[in-house]
């Protein structure tokens, strides 16, 4: 008989004792499952929230905020900027960086969901987290030429029970009374589960956002217009005359309307360059300052972090261009704000709750040694046994140890399925509030660490009583 079976037969005589122990390990390795996959869940709500597009130009303030706002629609906006910089970013000027830009203007809700008043390039030149395009669930996505238009994201449809053609209304406090709301806008399209922030958010034709504000008198009204001493000190300025120069050539027929309007944040996509350059990090770096825009050859670096460096750079190399030439507004790098966010507030939380779930299992495993060392003196007749019929004392303390290691894999494995089962329970849970579908196969790659981890515990509290089992006496313990 292999000393495999032997342990197992031995973990089966005591049952109760062994099945209690193993149930201790797997409720600790459970709750570290638990909590990496569902930092796992956040970790994706956060990053995916902002993939798409590459910067967000928007009003000087808290970086942070403007991405809180912008991408996940929990935070009040910052002060708007004028709509001619959205203008400007079309121009000849920014051709060369510049492959979208899209305006946002913010300020309204309905049934609480945020009211984001867009073109239809939002659902035509951004992508979705998994790379492909925005689809719709039903109908498409609203015209230039459709002001009273709305689309609305799956999860706002699913719980308000939206369908094609209703009429939804809405305004600043997001309540019910007439006198509260704007009119009426008519639904021409609901999207398709993202899995992003724009699930529970309301899309609606930019025009018909600005006709609603600028024709509304109440105290609710929406200043979406530049103040005229604003607007004067603005002309006066060398980088605004320039601006305006630029956007006349560039053909662009904009009434008066149009450049007293205001935005939220302008979301852009960049282009990759073409031109190319090799050189040192330090040359590169002193390069990236003076001469913002400019791309490095990948192919030409010294080393994969060289690499990552460039490319990240590469992309925000617009920022320092934009907040030189428009000096109202600032613009982010929102997977930059989003990484750091995650890093130094979830991040350190996680690390916490894994320590707690990893001392969990130490102490259930300081358990496991106690119940072992615990049932030697009822083994010790049993030990001399195997040792008069030839067993030799590393034979036995093998046995021990693989008993240790049988009761740890058992509990682990036990406690991957509970903890996986747990948080495929809370899967509708999870998918109202943050938008992510969570399956029962969804493994986070920490969770490898996990079986060899037991194996080290389990190898570390049974060898006292392996140790124990090596010294028996075989002839005291065989005498009545």
């Amino acid at each position: 008989m292999s000393l495999i079976k032997i342990a197992l037969r031995s973990v089966q005589h005591r049952s109760l004792a062994s099945g209690l122990t193993a149930l201790s390990i797997s409720l600790g390795v459970a709750l570290v499952v638990t909590v990496l996959v569902i930092n796992g869940v956040i970790s994706k709500t956060f990053r995916q929230g902002a993939q798409g597009y590459d910067l967000i130009l928007g009003a000087k303030g808290s970086k942070l905020q403007l991405v809180l706002s912008t991408v996940f629609y929990n935070q009040d906006p910052l002060p708007p900027i004028p709509y001619r910089y959205y203008t400007l970013l079309n121009t000849s000027r920014y051709s060369a960086e510049v492959e979208a830009a899209i305006p946002i203007a913010m300020g309204d809700r309905y049934q609480g969901a945020p009211v984001i008043g867009t073109i239809p390039d939002y659902f035509k030149k951004l992508i979705r987290p998994d790379g492909k395009p925005y689809t719709f669930m039903q109908g498409d996505a609203f015209k230039n030429s459709d002001v009273d238009s709305a689309v609305v994201g799956y999860t706002i449809a699913k719980q308000q029970r939206i369908k094609l053609g209703d009429k939804i209304r809405f305004g600043h406090s997001g309540g019910t009374r007439d006198d509260d709301l704007h009119d009426a806008f008519t639904v021409v399209g609901i999207l398709d589960h993202t899995g992003t922030p724009n699930d529970r958010a309301v899309f609606v034709n930019l025009e018909g956002f600005y006709q609603q504000h600028e024709g509304n008198e109440g105290p609710l009204k929406v200043d979406y217009s530049l103040l005229e001493a604003e607007k004067d000190a603005r002309q006066n300025g060398a980088g605004d005359a320039r601006a305006e120069e630029d956007a006349d050539h560039a053909g662009h027929d904009h009434d008066h309307a149009d450049h007293e309007r205001r935005l939220t944040a302008v979301l852009i996509v960049t282009k990759e360059q073409d031109e190319q350059v090799a050189a040192t990090m330090s040359q590169i770096d002193r390069m990236m300052e003076n001469q913002p825009g400019v791309s490095i050859d990948e192919t030409q670096l010294i080393s994969k972090r060289q690499r990552r460096k460039v490319v990240n750079t590469a992309v925000t190399a617009l920022q320092p261009k934009l907040e030189g030439e428009l000096l109202e507004a600032q613009a982010v790098a929102p997977v930059q704000e989003i990484a750091a966010f995650y890093q130094d507030v979830i991040g350190n939380i996680q690390y916490i709750l894994i320590l707690f779930a990893v001392q969990v299992i130490i102490v259930a495993g300081i358990g496991m040694m106690v119940s072992i060392y615990n049932s030697m003196n009822e083994r010790r007749q049993e030990i001399a046994i195997m040792r008069a019929l030839g067993a030799r004392r590393v034979t036995v303390m093998s046995i021990i140890l693989l008993e240790s290691i049988l009761l740890s894999l058992g509990g682990g494995i036990l406690g991957v399925l509970i903890g996986h089962g747990l948080v495929w329970g809370l899967s509708p849970l999870i998918m109202e509030y943050s938008n992510v579908m969570v399956r029962f196969w969804d493994f986070q790659p920490a969770e490898l660490i996990l079986i060899p981890g037991l194996i080290a515990m389990a190898s570390i509290v049974g060898y006292l009583p392996a140790v124990i089992a090596y010294r028996t006496d075989v002839a005291q313990s065989l005498q009545p």
